[in-house]
């Protein structure tokens, strides 16, 4: 199926290479690209109820064979599928059994990819961009008029309502959320218009079957519904990542607690460990994407890292973290974001990123005709037409790449990584070697 591209183009759930990061790099991109150009874009995001246990045995089959599994190897999958029984324990008491005629059957090594070919058609049905992470499923649409944009968003849920019910599924209504992306200052007011989830049959219009959905926007009467939290991140109108700033700084703190409580009972080399397992993991999960922040929310971040580190080296508060950070080998918060933005940008140079990730950024080679510039193997940066737009990774991706040295032209994955971290390392012995060990935030 991987070789012969049978599965969507912007599923990223349970294959190799593919990751959460680059399903919300794609989102945020559209979304980007839409503020850009001035306009209203509205994301939509879907939660299913119990997935993986309710794809029906029949349809699965059926979408088997159009994805071109046929003669032995579907009569395989037909005898695995085929008379499945399930039972009950309570209490050491066995219900009767009961045959399945549904279910890809969790826990199994195929489920996962079953589950995949059973969903593979959804964005079909659909003009809305839509992105996936297994069953975990965003749609995106912009247009410059708020009016136009909800009137088609309606218009394409009620197809995907539809595949759902063809398809023998159901949507979780109370989870399902969108929200409306927009500049700052730009109007957002619905005027008594709503997003509606419309579940009823075609030619039938049964009012208890059309569902309002809740939105996320910025109310400060109730934070709860300011962001919405896809693949743990939470997405909010404006793209600022305050609310994920706040929810991931009391996260840390509460992580940094723990740490300090252990810093008299174990060695450095203890204490490091838990800095990775509980500080260091979380800075490393989709830091591109948190490029996109501001600098004070940056600078939050940035400071409880700090703090961390002079907690594991028994440091005092006002102690320089530079030579903290090369003791321990820990690339300090900017320095991991750099990191994370070349590494992908050279998946994508040498060809092992995502197939959805091919062309979105060109060289200046493309525009430059028959002229020969230095510059001809730089990527061309989009015009960015708001301060937001130089923040998001369609511009500085590719500004990160052009500002690389040679290094860039190694095209081993392994090598370039670590050239890389000690490239970031090394420029911090260098900063302390020049005496400039003044920090960037705090003391």
């Amino acid at each position: 199926m991987e070789d012969n591209n049978l599965l969507y183009t912007h599923q990223y759930g349970f294959q190799h290479g593919k990751s959460t990061e680059h399903n919300l790099i794609q989102l945020t991109n559209f979304i980007n690209s839409a503020l850009n150009e001035k306009k209203y874009a509205i994301g939509i995001f879907r939660d299913l109820k119990k997935a993986f246990d309710v794809c029906s045995h029949s349809i699965l089959l059926h979408k088997l064979k159009k994805l071109g599994i046929r003669g032995v190897t579907h009569d395989w999958f037909t005898s695995y599928l085929h008379d499945r029984k399930q039972k009950v324990d309570i209490n050491g008491n066995l219900s009767t059994s009961k045959s399945l005629d549904i279910s890809v059957l969790q826990g199994s090594i195929l489920g996962p990819i079953l589950f995949l070919c059973y969903i593979n058609d959804l964005h079909l049905c659909t003009s809305l961009f839509t992105t996936m992470f297994a069953d975990d499923t965003a749609c995106a649409d912009s247009d410059s008029c708020l009016d136009t944009l909800i009137t088609r968003a309606n218009i394409e849920l009620k197809k995907i309502a539809l595949w759902f019910r063809a398809n023998k599924m159901a949507v979780n209504i109370g989870k399902t959320k969108y929200i409306i992306f927009h500049n700052k200052g730009k109007d957002t007011n619905m005027n008594g218009r709503n997003i509606l989830f419309d579940d009823n049959e075609p030619n039938l219009n049964d009012p208890l079957l059309i569902t309002s959905l809740e939105r996320y926007h910025d109310n400060h009467l109730l934070p709860e519904c300011r962001a919405y939290k896809l693949l743990g991140l939470h997405l909010d109108e404006h793209l600022n990542f305050n609310y994920h700033t706040n929810f991931l700084c009391n996260k840390l703190t509460r992580s940094l607690f723990c740490i300090r409580r252990a810093k008299h009972l174990l060695s450095c080399g203890a204490l490091r460990s838990l800095y990775f397992a509980f500080i260091h993991s979380h800075l490393n999960y989709c830091p591109t994407i948190l490029s996109m922040n501001s600098q004070q929310n940056f600078n939050r971040i940035k400071l409880i890292q700090k703090k961390a580190i002079r907690t594991v080296t028994n440091s005092g508060y006002t102690a320089h973290t530079y030579p903290l950070f090369a003791q321990l080998q820990i690339l300090p918060y900017e320095n991991i974001i750099k990191q994370a933005k070349l590494l992908f940008m050279h998946s994508v140079v040498h060809n092992y990123s995502p197939l959805s990730f091919r062309n979105i950024w060109i060289r200046n080679s493309v525009n430059q005709g028959h002229r020969q510039l230095r510059n001809a193997d730089d990527f061309m940066l989009p015009h960015p037409r708001t301060e937001l737009f130089k923040k998001s990774l369609l511009y500085t991706l590719p500004l990160e790449w052009n500002n690389m040295d040679e290094n860039k032209l190694n095209p081993n994955r392994t090598s370039f990584k670590t050239a890389i971290k000690y490239k970031l390392l090394n420029e911090i012995l260098d900063t302390i070697a020049a005496g400039g060990v003044g920090e960037l935030v705090g003391p």
